[in-house]
């Protein structure tokens, strides 16, 4: 269908310029208006303008023209016969007739501009005033006014009252300049109608989204998404495509989804972001544990990305009587991590497109972005917590000291004992570190309650009941750490043993639509961009429980 929608436009630009051409015996702009106008129109306009005419064209330059005048209808008829449904065979048929009709049409212009040139049989040889030929005059001056596109009055009126060809020119060249300053108005026009359907359909998505589950805000839709709260996916595929009547019965409603989702619309644009939006809304109510112990650091693409880790800036030395400041040198290290692209399709059924359901979409959408939080949790937890450091050590290694020798309970002396350990932490140069105490205490789900016991806010009998880890640390526990293991943590702004982050410009899930073939319904297909990993290990300390 498209490729013999692509031929009749082929044919439409091809003929455009010669009837233009054709036109040049009457006037430019009369050439450029039939040509924005329907064959029928086109028509028209021509034989109103012989009528009008007429009177100032002798016997044979008025049957040239009106025989020109049937080429031109019999070419845009003949034009008017290739459709979406013709066969192949058949607009090639049609396709050869009309560019001989074409080829007949470039003879009788030519015929014509003969003709003119010679002039009207009964004033030609005679001069002007200035002593020049009036015949040729009259042509140049007609000439030069349609390539202008001047009114063909002007020109008639330029001919009889002998205006001379310099001053015409003049009034030619004046005349382009006004119509030039007329397009740059008609191009802000355009720009401005652009403007409103993007506006439109900045709406249409919002107005869609909330109506597949996307959170309302408190102050409710914006003025231009309210008036479109009621609209469905049918009534968006008909404003999509310019189609009034609503479909009566199901092979309507799939053909206009058809013809929306494969033509120019805006039908697949508005569903995949009200899609893409309601999904990235969810996303971000939801609230991932990894990101309570980790920083973020994006990622520029999908090289692997080399985290540097600075040593201490040098320590001051005493200046020697002779002013000189000794150079210091800062010692670095560095761990690579990489973003990667996951993935997941998901079809939406024709039946759920036909009965125009969106709560299903809602129900479907609805726990998307709790999901794909989840996967990054267990992304995280699966990849930092055990992975391994340029060192060739895993995090938690005896190496690093932050790891317990052997299991225990969560107590007052054992959380002390984590706590000394990450005082004692070293840098890279060897010095002990400014601050390290442990802010977070993580944990399974099967000794959160212990943990919470520890930090309880009580008030004790005696001094030596006093909890002196009320206040100081914060619990929480996730699904992806099991057995009695338990782990300390820096708070994140202090420092942390882990990154983790997206690709650049892609900081949510986005949603792709297809319509594939060979398939009912359509595709839909969620994409994330996410990467972590460990990159130090000095601000934590783990224990394997008991």
């Amino acid at each position: 269908m498209k490729h013999y929608r692509f031929v009749a436009v082929a044919l439409a630009l091809a003929v455009v310029p010669l009837i233009a051409i054709a036109f040049a015996g009457f006037s430019a702009s009369d050439a450029v208006a039939a040509s924005m106008y329907a064959p029928d129109v086109m028509h028209e306009a021509i034989r109103g303008f012989v009528s009008d005419h007429v009177i100032h064209a002798w016997p044979a330059l008025f049957a040239l023209r009106t025989d020109l005048d049937g080429l031109m209808k019999k070419a845009a008829e003949k034009l008017a016969e290739i459709r979406d449904d013709t066969a192949p065979d058949a607009a090639r048929s049609i396709q050869g007739d009309h560019d001989k009709l074409l080829a007949e049409i470039e003879a009788k212009r030519a015929a014509i501009a003969e003709e003119e040139k010679l002039g009207d049989p009964a004033t030609r040889g005679q001069t002007d005033p200035a002593g020049g030929n009036t015949n040729a005059r009259a042509a140049d001056i007609l000439d030069i006014g349609t390539r202008a596109g001047m009114e063909a009055t002007a020109i008639q009126e330029a001919i009889r009252n002998g205006t001379s060809l310099d001053t015409f020119r003049a009034r030619a060249f004046d005349h382009m300049l006004h119509r030039q300053n007329n397009s740059r108005t008609d191009g802000n026009r355009s720009r401005i109608l652009q403007d409103e359907r993007d506006t439109a359909r900045r709406a249409s998505i919002e107005a869609l989204s909330y109506r597949i589950g996307a959170p309302l805000p408190s102050d409710g839709p914006s003025a231009a998404a309210r008036g479109r709260m009621d609209d469905g996916l049918i009534f968006l595929a008909m404003e999509s495509v310019n189609e009034r009547n609503y479909p009566r019965n199901a092979r309507q409603i799939e053909e206009l989804y058809e013809r929306a989702a494969h033509t120019t619309s805006d039908f697949p644009i508005i569903l995949e972001g009200a899609i893409n939006r309601t999904v990235e809304a969810r996303y971000q109510l939801a609230q991932p544990t990894y990101r309570r112990i980790s920083r973020q650091r994006n990622f520029r693409d999908f090289r692997p990305h080399t985290s540097i880790k600075l040593g201490d800036f040098p320590m001051l030395e005493n200046i020697a009587e002779n002013g000189e400041i000794k150079y210091g040198t800062l010692t670095e290290g560095k761990e690579t991590l990489s973003v990667l692209s996951y993935a997941k399709a998901l079809s939406v059924s024709r039946q759920l497109m036909i009965n125009d359901d969106l709560g299903a979409i809602n129900e479907m959408l609805s726990s998307y972005g709790a999901t794909v939080a989840l996967f990054e949790e267990i992304t995280f937890y699966a990849n930092a917590l055990n992975g391994v450091l340029a060192d060739g050590q895993t995090v938690f290694h005896a190496s690093h000291n932050n790891l317990a020798g052997s299991g225990a309970a969560i107590d007052v002396d054992t959380v002390s004992a984590g706590r000394a350990a990450m005082s004692k932490q070293k840098s890279l140069d060897g010095n002990p570190l400014l601050a390290n105490p442990p802010a977070l205490i993580v944990t399974g789900p099967d000794r959160i309650t212990s943990a919470e016991k520890l930090i309880a806010s009580v008030t004790p009998a005696t001094l030596a009941n006093v909890n002196i880890f009320s206040g100081r640390l914060t619990p929480f526990d996730t699904a992806q750490i099991s057995g009695n293991t338990w782990y300390l943590f820096a708070d994140p702004q202090v420092g942390s043993n882990y990154r983790w982050g997206y690709l650049e410009g892609y900081e949510a899930p986005r949603v792709r639509i297809d319509n594939p073939f060979g398939r009912q319904g359509m595709a839909m297909s969620v994409e994330h961009d996410f990467g972590c990993g460990p990159v130090d290990f000095r601000y934590g300390w783990k224990n394997p429980g008991a």
